[in-house]
């Protein structure tokens, strides 16, 4: 406030978050089929915690590409995966895919004694053997401390190890210790039951093996409860199951990010027909809650594959690999929103190129490219004269064109996170009889709009042309104070983006001057 007396004041205000501070926006949530833990959301910030979560051993060595049998293939997770990090993609959590309706856990029901090791997920990945290191071992080391035997306990997964600890006195504390982990991290869940110890002798070791574990093929209707894993204290984000193209996991998806505020990045059918990804959209405008939470990529990416330098270890070689293109989507945003705002579109030559594709498994003529635009579906292309392969369009899969911009759609995420935790800074203040929280609340939420509109993200020439915020007595009344409400009303303009972008040229004759 201004000085009310000769002298100096100086004001100290709360500066508006800025989108680098808070890039939660970027994650990228992916389902997938693979061996590894499930039920649990798994972080994800390299390839090689995918192949340690997810891998296998495969003719003697550790990888995260594979396919294990006719239903366990990593194959299109795991390159959807190196697409999103080679492209700079920050973080993905991932949600194994694991049959609901039929299938077996492997469990330490014959090596366990006292406690119980089932692992966290069907399937044969976490069956092991003495004879090999392949699967979840549980090691026990025993040795005297004073007068007590005390056990070290090492659990590993395909020989790389997820936990230790020293701290193993009795069976019970196996149990405890397991338990106390995080899923994705202990890979299995522990209880007592009745047997005889396994804990060794000190000076000698003893190792649990699980067994029993049985592939079977997933489903679409898996996808619900994988995508249950995602709750909404994970944030906002990006939701994918890349690859797969049917009408029950799209709306699944969508359903999802409605209910969470994220945005489900769907991938077209890798197909040059151009009516059937309509119909995809067109179906899924029916099915979903709100098909703004969608929105559709197409075609798929052709990237660089792997050459086998060893044949005893590795698996065949693989000269290119055909991606989803979600994984090219998420990794475009991931990489925008470290300095943008939402609305921001990463599409484009400038905030859409790829780094790492090759090519493109289809290449749609203009008539088609414009149809696939308005449905929702947004091209990848070889843009020509530049010889760049970019995200050539950002459009939601909504029929209302008030959303029909996914870089607003993208941004409703972003201001529902940062409007959100501005409202917890007021739970629990007292509501004073002269009006002071509503103008605290009131200018806290203009403080986060004028920043977003400092940023070009609200449209208009100065604010108040671009938003306003109202905690007056019309939004505040007697009856909503009493009731222990304190509520905001905002009105937001957000700013759209260059589309189509048309120059003219005007041809003259030499002996004919230019107008001014």
């Amino acid at each position: 406030m201004a000085n009310s007396a000769p002298g100096v004041n100086i004001n100290i205000l709360n500066a508006a978050t800025t989108p680098a501070s808070q890039s939660s926006t970027s994650n990228w949530f992916v389902l997938g089929m693979a061996a590894g833990p499930a039920g649990v959301a798994v972080p994800i910030k390299s390839m090689s915690d995918f192949t340690n979560y997810f891998g296998q051993i495969i003719n003697g060595g550790l990888t995260g590409r594979y396919t294990l049998n006719a239903t366990v293939d990593s194959t299109l997770l795991y390159d959807s995966l190196d697409v999103f990090f080679r492209e700079g993609g920050s973080s993905a959590w991932v949600s194994r895919v694991q049959p609901t309706s039929s299938g077996v856990a492997a469990t330490s029901t014959t090596t366990g004694g006292k406690f119980l090791l089932t692992a966290t997920g069907k399937g044969t990945w976490a069956n092991s053997s003495i004879a090999s290191a392949a699967g979840l071992i549980l090691t026990l080391t025993a040795s005297t401390v004073g007068a007590v035997t005390v056990q070290t306990a090492v659990l590993a997964y395909n020989g790389v190890t997820l936990a230790t600890t020293s701290g193993i006195v009795t069976d019970t504390d196996v149990v405890n210790w397991i338990n106390s982990l995080p899923g994705y991290q202990s890979m299995c869940v522990a209880s007592s039951q009745a047997g005889t110890t396994v804990l060794p002798a000190s000076g000698s070791s003893v190792s649990v093996y699980l067994t029993g574990g049985t592939d079977v093929a997933v489903a679409d209707a898996d996808s619900a409860p994988a995508l249950a894993v995602f709750t909404d204290t994970f944030g906002p984000g990006q939701v994918s199951y890349p690859g797969v193209t049917t009408s029950t996991v799209y709306t699944n998806l969508a359903n999802h990010c409605q209910t969470f505020g994220r945005v489900a990045f769907l991938d077209g059918a890798n197909t040059p027909t151009a009516n059937t990804l309509l119909t995809a959209s067109s179906t899924l405008q029916t099915s979903a809650t709100d098909s703004s939470y969608a929105a559709f990529f197409a075609p798929w990416l052709i990237v660089p594959g792997y050459v086998n330098t060893n044949p005893a270890v590795l698996t065949s070689t693989v000269f290119n690999r055909t991606v989803p293109p979600c994984a090219l989507a998420a990794a475009l945003v991931s990489v925008s929103d470290q300095n943008n705002d939402c609305n921001v579109p990463a599409a484009g030559t400038t905030h859409g190129a790829s780094k790492y594709a090759i090519n493109l498994t289809q290449s749609y003529i203009v008539s088609d490219r414009a149809n696939l635009n308005n449905a929702g579906i947004n091209v990848i292309r070889n843009v020509p004269n530049v010889n760049v392969i970019a995200l050539y369009g950002f459009r939601s899969a909504s029929y209302l064109p008030l959303w029909a911009n996914l870089a607003n759609v993208r941004f409703r995420m972003q201001m529902t996170r940062d409007l959100d935790a501005i409202g917890e800074q007021f739970v629990f203040n007292e509501i004073d009889g002269k009006g002071q929280i509503f103008a605290a609340f009131n200018g806290s939420l203009a403080g986060q709009l004028q920043s977003y509109w400092l940023r070009g993200s609200l449209y208009g020439l100065n604010p108040e042309n671009s938003f306003n915020v109202v905690t007056d007595g019309t939004v505040n009344t007697p009856t909503t104070i009493a009731a222990g409400q304190l509520n905001a009303s905002i009105n937001v303009r957000m700013s759209p983006f260059a589309e189509f972008v048309t120059i003219n040229i005007t041809k003259y004759l030499a002996n004919v001057n230019i107008p001014v």
